[in-house]
């Protein structure tokens, strides 16, 4: 199988992160020819995989065997930004592979007829390996980290603090953000006097370096096209904090940590992803509280739940197990066409056989 391996982009980011790793993978297969820059040869035998923000695309005019989109949304509505250019960009694919269910809804509820499959990201369990811990050390420290906004749930997380604990715990929070994000530099303000929480931009080059120095990891998301960050700190030997909603619904469970349960109030998508429709869950502020003061208070369980955690992410959660279904899915569907057993067709042969049903019976 031959993969021409395409990018927007290569500043370093999430998106470049991604696509490093998946490449490593497919350069490993023995099966896969790999090019990330334009094939040699005319294209016929080539599948032209891209990567990214579908808004920045630009499908090559070559004679390509096949052409696989590999996309993630963290909302129902795809961005406002570009969203004819994706969509149109999307729509030109043979195949459209998402790296969790929850990631395929907005693909799915657009005008995008080709088949939609799922294939989850990986953690690199090399550089994320278990790390010891010392479960009684003080302070006990939680961690949130990754890019401080509203659909992390980042603001929630120094009031949840607050909440479970006082000043007589041995207890540290720690906010890490690449960049000094709007929301990063208001909680700072509001918080980076408190004498257990620390506020941190001046991160190293993996975000290993901050699992080491955490207990526990937090994640009180709003919506996560996947989230990499649960399973990379899983992988450590951490557990997790994670709420009960979107893609990590599919690889998380209390075997790993603890849910955060969600609230009955909602805010608009468009409150972070500006002029995108839709509406984003909350969280439950106080269900958060409460997690956190369980752990804190659970030492042991969460020294064996953070083992637990980091042997199913070595097991199940790799970039080989990525890059192996990626190709799974490419052989299966386009080129044996074996397209009848992908969700995708599956979901509209049944939605066709109700139609007809219920047309029998009008």
């Amino acid at each position: 199988m031959k993969i021409w391996f395409r990018i927007h982009g290569f500043e370093p980011c999430s998106w470049t992160y991604v696509w490093e790793n998946l490449r490593n993978a497919f350069d490993a297969r023995d099966d896969v020819e790999l090019y990330d820059l334009t094939p040699s040869m005319d294209g016929e035998d080539c599948i032209e995989l891209w990567w990214g923000d579908p808004q920045f695309w630009s499908w090559s005019d070559m004679d390509v065997e096949h052409r696989v989109a590999l996309v993630l949304s963290e909302a129902r509505s795809i961005l406002a930004s570009g969203r004819e250019r994706a969509i149109q960009n999307v729509a030109k694919a043979d195949l459209v592979i998402c790296p969790s269910r929850a990631a395929t809804v907005a693909f799915e509820e657009s005008p995008v007829d080709s088949p939609i499959v799922v294939a989850p990201f990986g953690v690199d369990s090399a550089e994320f390996s278990y790390t010891e811990r010392d479960w009684v050390r003080k302070p006990f420290t939680f961690l949130h980290a990754g890019v401080t906004q509203f659909r992390k749930g980042s603001w929630m997380v120094p009031e949840a603090f607050i909440k479970a604990f006082g000043e007589r715990d041995d207890v540290r929070l720690m906010v890490a953000s690449p960049r000094s994000s709007p929301m990063f530099t208001r909680l700072n303000s509001e918080y980076g006097r408190h004498p257990q929480m620390d506020f941190v931009t001046d991160l190293k080059d993996s975000s290993y370096e901050l699992y080491k120095q955490a207990h526990v990891y937090i994640s009180p998301h709003l919506s996560e096209g996947f989230g990499l960050m649960i399973p990379e700190a899983m992988s450590t030997g951490m557990p997790c904090i994670v709420s009960r909603c979107s893609a990590p619904r599919e690889f998380f469970s209390p075997d790993y940590g603890w849910w955060v349960e969600m609230s009955e109030n909602y805010a608009p998508v468009t409150q972070c992803l500006p002029g995108t429709s839709g509406l984003w869950r909350l969280p439950s502020l106080e269900s958060l509280a409460n997690t956190m003061r369980l752990a804190y208070e659970n030492r042991d369980e969460c020294e064996s739940i953070g083992k637990a955690a980091s042997e199913y992410v070595a097991e199940s959660l790799s970039w080989e197990l990525t890059a192996q279904k990626i190709c799974r899915h490419i052989k299966e569907i386009l080129l044996e066409g074996n397209i009848s057993n992908t969700p995708s067709i599956q979901r509209r042969e049944t939605s066709a056989a109700l139609s007809q049903e219920y047309r029998a019976i009008l």
